[in-house]
């Protein structure tokens, strides 16, 4: 088998893999193993060939985080731990008598940061998220 078939078969795993979500590490390594395969055809040593593979990587991680980034951003409305955007949710009460807060159809452990109460029905603001227990006034 010749180089060039090893980093065709190494850039098609790599696609396959970036089917797992990696957010285009995969795909920039795929396509830094096609620049490597092209480099094979050119008959480079493999020292090289592989150097090519790691300047290929390194410019193109990052430039298609940028890009994917730009050009799709992120379109969920809800916040991550560390976001400072505030929303609402409702208190629900489970069957087992604990107590859930439902945003955007999800449901999270929930703590008052003043010790409250808690009632079901209950509109509340999330002040932050400490792991996946809300937080809320």
């Amino acid at each position: 088998m010749l180089a060039w078939h090893l980093w065709l078969i190494a850039a098609l795993l790599l696609f396959l893999g970036e089917l797992l979500g990696t957010g285009f590490f995969a795909f920039a390594m795929g396509l830094a193993a096609l620049v490597a395969m092209v480099a094979a055809l050119l008959d480079a040593a493999a020292i090289w060939q592989w150097f090519t593979f790691a300047i290929a990587a390194a410019v193109l991680a990052p430039l298609l985080k940028r890009l994917f980034r730009l050009l799709a951003p992120s379109r969920r409305t809800s916040f991550l731990a560390g976001e400072s955007r505030k929303q609402q949710g409702e208190l629900v009460l489970l069957p087992s008598g604990e107590f859930r807060l439902k945003l955007e159809g999800d449901l999270f452990l929930v703590r008052s940061e003043s010790g409250a109460p808690l009632t079901a029905g209950q509109w509340v603001r999330v002040r932050r998220f400490d792991g996946i227990t809300a937080i809320i006034d």
